[in-house]
């Protein structure tokens, strides 16, 4: 797979700075940044996690979520699309974070520490569990409690998934216990996320962020045999009042220049030199022309000759001519979203769901679908959700109806995020996965159908990457290559 390589990751940050370009010093070693001040590996390592996850695993993700599909004119990414990766498919994203940002974050900790800055500590706590987190739902075990060690441990130990969420949640805890009123915990305006904010409001945003991500992490455990203390740690998160984010945490700083454009686009356009490889797929527009919801497919997907049109899911043999499929919208200024604020709220509609109170699941509901809209600017018609629309909150429905229609249209909501969506599927179920192909008469728009050209037994559909070969051979700890069919801990 194609990916932002470290050099280009650090020269972004570099470059997003501006007058502080000196630090990247062509005498030093760009990957040791023994010597470089935390605030300025800080944006290295965000801009790091989010060329990684925003790149490679948004492709995967918006593959797997039946978003996009591979193209009939292409063949980059037909192995995906196939549920056919080998072990060195993904060694860039494993090699960028353990080497690149999770790394840079452990630098940024330790100096951040000395010093007394709790805020800078706090946001390297926080983007540095985002990405195991992220490593930890496409792998199920990673190192952990042992990485990033190098100098004294060579071959980490591979954590069983539920240590590495109680570690980082542990963790978490901790760096929201820090003492931010020592007198040095001072404004980081390289923060490429919150830093524009004064002190105090980047401190409060980083909180926020921190909350966000442990509640999407209790959700994930939802189905698993941690259940009930993950409800229950939910449940005292919202007695407590929480404060969780309200818009985005996001990194918009991108330009149209080569390694300072949104990962996305530079994976899959810049480096490709084409734009057309990601097409509509025919789950995602079944849904959305069932509910007669052409605002969204033209805020997606630039239509084709005849209109929008939607690839049967895995189908790049298809004799369809390459100008008919609907092509994949990105540009190289599309902001990369940590967190949406359509995201935030669907997981505060699921979360109140689940501890019972339905009125707030309903109300957050609403905004999470209003929200989805703006996030592509797109003019919201409420009818949509009000009594009747097509996307009505069920209010007289059972629990898991109320279940289905959150995770629905969180769905459709998380393009070009779609590991989310892929990963809120094999935690609930939903959307559904249909036991006919898409081109019977008796589908249901909008049902998963396994790739047509699936190589997994069934055509089931896959859970995970397997272990990459570039931990693999030099790392003895490494696990046995799992089937891709094979449940992460937490799926259902």
């Amino acid at each position: 797979m194609k990916g932002i390589i470290k050099n280009s990751v650090l020269l972004f940050a570099a470059l997003a700075l501006g007058s502080c370009n000196d630090w990247l010093d062509v005498n030093e070693d760009p990957n040791n940044p023994t010597n470089v001040a935390p605030q300025y590996v800080l944006p290295a390592a965000q801009a790091s996690v989010a060329g990684t996850v925003g790149g490679d695993f948004a492709i995967i993700g918006g593959i797997w979520s039946q978003h996009w599909t591979q193209s009939n004119a292409s063949s980059q990414y037909r192995t995906i699309d196939a549920y056919n990766l080998n072990a060195a498919d993904y060694n860039t994203a494993w090699t960028e974070l353990y080497a690149g940002g999770l790394n840079d974050f452990e630098d940024v900790k330790k100096k951040a520490t000395e010093s007394g800055n709790n805020l800078m500590v706090l946001q390297a706590v926080a983007v540095q569990s985002y990405g195991f987190q992220m490593l930890a739902d496409w792998f199920d075990k990673i190192p952990l409690t042992e990485a990033l060690q190098v100098e004294t441990n060579k071959a980490p130990k591979y954590d069983d998934g539920p240590a590495v969420y109680a570690e980082l949640l542990k963790r978490l805890d901790a760096a929201l216990a820090l003492d931010f009123d020592n007198g040095k915990s001072t404004q980081v305006t390289s923060d490429l996320v919150f830093g524009s904010l004064s002190a105090a409001d980047q401190l409060d945003q980083w909180k926020r962020f921190v909350n966000t991500l442990k509640l999407k992490m209790y959700l994930r455990q939802t189905s698993s045999a941690n259940s009930a203390q993950a409800i229950a740690a939910i449940k005292a998160m919202l007695d407590a009042n929480t404060a969780f984010l309200e818009g985005p945490a996001a990194i918009t700083q991108f330009v149209d220049e080569p390694n300072r454009s949104n990962p996305l686009y530079e994976n899959n356009v810049r480096q490709l030199n084409t734009g057309t490889n990601l097409r509509l797929s025919r789950t995602l527009f079944s849904y959305l022309d069932e509910n007669n919801d052409l605002d969204r497919l033209n805020a997606y997907f630039t239509p084709g000759s005849g209109g929008q049109y939607g690839l049967v899911q895995g189908d790049y043999g298809s004799t369809v001519a390459p100008t008919i499929p609907s092509v994949a919208k990105m540009t190289a200024t599309d902001p990369f979203f940590f967190f949406s604020t359509d995201e935030v709220y669907f997981l505060l509609a699921e979360a109140y769901l689940r501890t019972g109170n339905e009125a707030m699941a309903k109300s957050f509901y609403d905004k999470a679908v209003q929200a989805a809209y703006a996030k592509f600017n797109i003019t919201f018609d409420p009818k949509k959700i009000a009594a009747g629309g097509v996307y009505a909150y069920p209010t007289t429905g059972t629990t898991e109806a109320k279940l289905k229609a959150i995770i629905i249209q969180k769905w459709v909501a998380m393009f070009r995020q779609g590991y989310e969506s892929f990963w809120d599927q094999a935690r609930t179920g939903y959307p559904e996965k249909s036991p006919v192909p898409v081109t019977s008469n008796s589908y249901v728009p909008g049902q998963w159908t396994s790739s047509v050209q699936a190589v997994t037994s069934g055509g089931a559909l896959p859970k995970r990457i397997p272990f990459t070969s570039a931990s693999r051979d030099v790392n003895p700890n490494t696990p046995q290559v799992p089937n891709i069919t094979d449940k992460v801990w937490w799926m259902k």
